[in-house]
């Protein structure tokens, strides 16, 4: 499938300043992963620590897709700032599962829980080796 017949589109609110919501739809995969990467990074740029991307959209995601959260989820750990995965779609919660992405970036199945987890991250740098929630 070429990107003309699945364009990847995103859209980015601000729930509060510091925590930016993606709503991701359409195929995440090696031909649409750069466009997420873009926002993240422009996200970051603009200061923002915390991500929740929503996936209910997304039906399928390769390895560039989790490459890219995984990614974002190392650059805002040492913020300290969190990544959080908001209601995956069956298809992309069974890779997340199986490839143990969901073990280290936390799957919500609302907003509102994301932001839960979210407000609870520890408000400095943590010290090497501490784990993340």
């Amino acid at each position: 499938m070429t990107l003309a017949q699945n364009p990847l589109s995103v859209e980015v609110t601000l729930p509060r300043k510091d925590v930016a919501l993606l709503t991701v739809e359409g195929y995440l995969d090696v031909d649409t992963a750069t466009e997420l990467q873009a926002h993240l990074a422009n996200q970051l740029h603009h200061g923002r620590r915390h991500f929740l991307l929503d996936l209910s959209g997304v039906p399928f995601m390769d390895s560039s897709g989790m490459n890219i959260i995984l990614r974002v989820y190392q650059e805002v750990r040492e913020l300290p700032g969190s990544v959080h995965i908001i209601a995956p779609a069956p298809a992309v919660r069974r890779i997340l599962d199986l490839t143990g992405v969901s073990i280290t970036v936390p799957v919500s199945e609302t907003v509102e829980d994301a932001l839960a987890l979210a407000d609870r991250q520890p408000a400095g740098p943590q010290p090497p080796g501490t784990p993340s929630l």
